[in-house]
């Protein structure tokens, strides 16, 4: 069986928490259209209700993903309740919100970089930020690059965060020590996500749609896309868990290299 079998064979199992989850994400992701906020107006009596609500969702679906996960690495395809991945991925929170900000940051940066090298050897006169409009091909391409540039740090850190209970900074002690390619089906996963993500953008769903088929669309969109990050993430946490790491709260450019033993390939 391969990795991705076993990965939606855990998903299966566990549904009910994988239908919450998802669903929580995408009721976050409409509600400022659901509820008639798609022109946000502080002068509205419920703008900041509507606020609150939507950040809530978010962040209440956020700790019910890092718990899922964390539990997949601790108990893999054993049921948990909502309360229990709600106990468990808090501890995480802001930990992957401290990640958040950094992998932004250094995206953008990476982005911007990327379009001005592009720029230097093309003919284009647009500015970066002016280019998500006056050329969204160009703005896209490069924030894809951006993504494929950023593979180990996407894939390994929110997974060593999560199964080692590491902090940011000495995830990325460890991030040197890993060889990318040893999970092929991770790397392979990760492309066709950021793919379908880049051709969702190009074929410009709408964000904020206003009819029943737009809803279906966006929804769609919305649903694969949070199944795809999902059948993601477990597969490079339970590649992580996989190679057995020693951890004990230090990670030195001594040790960090005996941490790691590739498991064997069946």
């Amino acid at each position: 069986m391969t990795e991705i079998q076993k990965t939606l064979a855990i998903l299966k199992n566990r549904w009910p928490e994988v239908t919450l989850i998802v669903g929580l994400y995408t009721l976050a992701e409409l509600s400022h259209s659901l509820f008639g906020f798609t022109e946000p107006d502080v002068t509205k009596t419920l703008f900041l209700p509507s606020i609150f609500f939507i950040l809530s969702l978010a962040v209440v679906s956020m700790i019910l993903y890092y718990g899922f996960l964390r539990t997949i690495h601790l108990e893999g395809p054993k049921e948990q309740t909502p309360m229990d991945l709600l106990k468990t991925g808090k501890h995480f929170f802001w930990r992957m919100v401290g990640f958040g900000f950094i992998y932004v940051a250094i995206y953008f940066i990476l982005t911007g970089l990327i379009f001005f090298i592009i720029k230097y050897f093309t003919s284009t006169n647009t500015g970066f930020i002016e280019s998500a409009k006056s050329a969204p091909w160009l703005y896209q391409l490069c924030s894809t690059a951006a993504t494929l540039v950023m593979i180990k740090v996407s894939l390994f850190i929110p997974a060593l965060i999560l199964v080692l209970d590491c902090r940011v900074f000495n995830s990325f002690k460890l991030l040197s020590k890993f060889k990318l390619f040893k999970s092929k089906e991770l790397v392979a996963l990760f492309c066709l996500s950021t793919v379908i993500h880049l051709l969702w953008l190009l074929l410009k769903i709408p964000e904020n749609p206003e009819t029943i088929p737009q809803y279906i669309i966006t929804i769609g969109t919305i649903v694969t896309g949070q199944v795809l990050g999902l059948i993601v993430t477990v597969t490079a946490v339970r590649f992580v868990s996989s190679l057995n790491l020693e951890y004990d709260g230090r990670i030195t450019d001594s040790n960090s290299e005996d941490l790691l033993k590739y498991p064997t390939e069946d």
